[in-house]
């Protein structure tokens, strides 16, 4: 088969987590009135994450007459689409509503393309067959930027760690003087593999304008495996997952079998009145089953909440559109996942199986200022056990004024309206309260903090940090100042702690412990 392009469009919201965030909704539920205004024009489409919608342009532009009137489409789909998602909302989440629009051939072409329309307003297009000489000019450090289109550099789904593996490889690309992608397209593959492993292949195909696997060479699995028709209409959203984990199990195992695994996955769920459900999903270093069950579950939720099917589902299918060779996954030698981690995993899926999905949760990243809101408890079902990885996650990312890393251990919720965080005394040298000012200026340096009777000693300080938080919005609105304190228990035996102090409507209030 010739290795030849997929000509696809990118629709990309780089801050799509933070608007999510300030309009107070989920990433995923808020991003679905997106997704169904681009499905009104091309049915089949591909979410990769919240934020960020592909497609392929073969079929839709040829109904709509050409790219050019395609791009023009979906941008006013998606404008008037995002304009009653924000509604009224203040400038605050306006200025995280960005978005662009790319047509080019390969997937990194179009996301480029894309970061280029945010700067016009206008979707940029760019001429069949001539992505090759678009990316030869385009710097290398795009790589970071599309990470989310282009997929993780090794296995695992792209978070804030495979962004700085990205940021590594781009790092050593310019230590070794090649700046453009037309500088990294003019080696040979084979040396950027001896230099890179696996992803020099990869890296290569980029840089020529091809997308990361090559077209599908294997044949799918027998319908057996993948498809499942009811007797009688389901009504239950957990039979229905519970259904798709089977099928995406079955799936996989098939798959690995035969030493393959699938990066495309195309899902169909069918009503007993004809209604059906579409989406294609997409994973660089493949689709896993529990992220296939991700996946559905996303895509029966949305279903549900929007187009409300009049009757049971009656089939579900699960058709790997592409499949790769499984090379496995490389444990790193610092960090990554471990032993315990597999148990842990195995082990939540068990009590899960027993007791339901709904009576096992795991924390989940949501981002935000506060420690004790940065991570919120999800249904275990609700994220990929087998590739989340937490401790890649900077709190730091895209939130000004959070706390930085390391995050501390021991948090508390210091709301107005929660009694979890214990009132504590920050004291100065004189024994008198400490106080900041409107102009965020303490009356004296902390000496003394106690605890519960405890008195600790203030060994080193850092701050204040003013947190102001929804300051357009009177019933929301939330002014902090945060202290961080390294503390010695003066009593008979002195151990040295670090801890946050918040302090909000005069009263201080201790808001973590560092390990």
């Amino acid at each position: 088969m010739r290795d030849e392009p997929t000509r696809v469009v990118v629709v990309q919201f780089p801050h799509w987590s933070l608007l999510a965030a300030a309009l107070g909704r989920g990433a995923r539920s808020a991003f679905e009135p997106i997704v169904r205004a681009v499905v009104a024009h091309v049915p089949l489409v591909e979410v990769t994450a919240p934020g960020i919608i592909m497609f392929a342009t073969r079929g839709p532009s040829r109904y709509v007459g050409g790219d050019t009137p395609l791009a023009a489409l979906v941008h006013t789909a998606v404008a008037d689409a995002l304009c009653a998602v924000i509604g009224d909302a203040h400038q605050h989440a306006q200025t995280h509503a960005g978005f662009g629009i790319g047509i080019a051939d390969g997937r990194l072409a179009a996301a480029i393309a894309a970061r280029h329309s945010m700067q016009t307003s206008a979707p940029v297009v760019v001429p069949s067959g001539t992505a090759h000489r678009w990316l030869a000019d385009a710097s290398v450090r795009a790589l970071v930027e599309c990470v989310d289109v282009i997929g993780a550099v090794g296995a695992g789904v792209p978070d804030t760690a495979d962004v700085s593996s990205y940021r590594d490889v781009v790092s050593l690309l310019e230590r070794l003087g090649l700046y453009r992608f037309g500088d990294v397209a003019a080696l040979r593959e084979a040396d950027l593999i001896a230099r890179f492993g696996a992803f020099g292949r990869d890296l290569s195909r980029l840089a020529r304008g091809l997308d990361r696997h090559p077209p599908l060479t294997a044949p799918a699995p027998p319908d057996r495996v993948c498809m499942r028709q009811f007797d009688a209409p389901v009504e239950s959203r957990d039979a229905v997952v519970a259904t798709a984990d089977e099928l995406a199990v079955g799936l996989t195992d098939h798959l690995a079998a035969h030493g393959l695994v699938a990066v495309r996955v195309h899902v169909l769920i069918e009503s007993d009145h004809g209604e059906r459900s579409e989406r294609m999903w997409y994973r660089a270093d493949g689709l896993g089953a529990r992220a296939i069950v991700e996946s559905v579950r996303w895509q029966l939720d949305a279903w549900i909440q929007h187009d409300a099917p009049t009757s049971g589902v009656v089939a579900v299918r699960l058709s790997p559109e592409q499949v790769v060779a499984n090379t496995g996954r490389q444990a790193t030698l610092w960090g990554g996942e471990r032993d315990g981690d597999r148990h842990a995993q195995r082990a939540i899926r068990r009590v899960a199986d027993v007791n339901g999905a709904e009576s096992v949760t795991v924390p989940a990243w949501r981002g935000g200022r506060d420690p004790a809101r940065m991570f919120e408890f999800v249904r275990s079902d609700a994220v990929d056990l087998e590739r989340r990885v937490v401790s890649g996650v900077d709190a730091a990312v895209g939130w000004r004024g959070a706390v930085p890393s390391p995050a501390p251990s021991l948090v508390f919720d210091t709301g107005e309206l929660s009694n979890g965080a214990p009132e504590i005394a920050v004291l100065d040298s004189r024994r008198r309260p400490l106080m900041v000012n409107a102009r965020h200026a303490m009356s004296a340096e902390p000496a003394w903090v106690l605890i519960n009777d405890v008195v600790y000693d203030v060994v080193a300080w850092a701050g204040p940090w003013p947190v102001e938080e929804c300051w357009w919005d009177q019933r929301r609105a939330r002014r902090t100042v945060r202290l961080q304190l390294l503390v010695r228990d003066v009593g008979s035996l002195p151990v040295t702690r670090a801890m946050i102090a918040v302090l909000e409507r005069s009263v201080w209030r201790l808001a973590a412990w560092y390990a």
